[in-house]
């Protein structure tokens, strides 16, 4: 009996001492994430800035005649965060131009490491196109310097 209550208290402090853990852990990120700059999206790692192209891009295509979907993730980097910003402006002509890009792709076209990488360049070269029309305009030096997959499933 005494065993039993032991074990059972012993629970007890281990589940409220991570509680109060978690709590301490998950209430700490939340005030640094409230006292972030407005753009919470770009994410600073030495002189490279990144940038999550969110949501993940879901397109289907068909194979040997079964409906398939490739899902992928994709961040940009540029060593100017004022870049990025254009890309966050910019974000529904981008991913229009990237959905269209990859529907057009046949399964050995996406499949593959490559393939992967050929259509790595295309985004890449596709969000470069669409910063650099818009500062021809505004004659503002800089680009997207890498397209990166954060995440690739095909099904």
């Amino acid at each position: 009996m005494n065993k039993t209550v032991a074990i059972i208290v012993t629970i007890v402090v281990l589940l409220i001492i991570g509680g109060g853990g978690a709590f301490f852990f998950l209430s700490d990120d939340g005030a640094t994430a409230d006292s972030s700059s407005s753009n919470s999206a770009i994410e600073a790692r030495g002189e490279s800035y990144y940038l999550a192209l969110e949501p993940p891009f879901i397109v289907n295509f068909v194979y040997k005649d079964t409906l398939r979907y490739l899902q992928m993730t994709l961040s940009v980097m540029s060593h100017e965060p004022k870049i990025l910003e254009q890309v966050t402006h910019h974000m529904p002509a981008i991913r229009h131009r990237l959905i269209m890009l990859i529907s057009n792709k046949t399964f050995n076209e996406l499949n593959g490491e490559d393939s992967k990488e050929v259509l790595r360049e295309e985004m890449l070269l596709e969000i470069r196109s669409i910063i650099q029309a818009e500062q021809n305009k505004a004659h503002n030096p800089g680009r997207v310097e890498a397209v990166y997959f954060t995440g690739y499933v095909m099904q």
